[in-house]
């Protein structure tokens, strides 16, 4: 067996861990609107199954450079958000609004 300290690792490093730990896991794509009508649209490998009666999904949103991210800071204000489960055709282009918005 393996013993990995997540303390002599950076960040990124657990991060990479974590993800790869689990399998074939969806991505969520989450799309939320600012109070000012912005539209804001991240994908999500934090993303989850919590309950099926009530239906409830899980959707972690990290902070950055100690600041909520939009996703989390709109969701919260409007109370609404949307998750789509990203398809193969649509991966591509969604890991590429991760490396824009420097979450790679």
């Amino acid at each position: 067996m393996i013993s990995i300290d997540p303390s002599a690792q950076s960040e990124r490093d657990n991060y990479k861990l974590l993800i790869g730990s689990v399998s074939l896991r969806p991505i969520a794509f989450v799309t939320t609107l600012s109070n000012d009508g912005v539209l804001n649209a991240a994908p999500f490998s934090y993303f989850s199954i919590v309950s099926s009666n009530p239906p409830l999904l899980s959707v972690s949103a990290q902070h950055k450079n100690g600041e909520m991210k939009d996703t989390a800071r709109n969701a919260i204000t409007t109370r609404e958000l949307v998750c789509h489960i990203v398809d193969e055709d649509n991966m591509t282009a969604v890991n590429q609004t991760a490396a824009a918005s420097g979450q790679k």
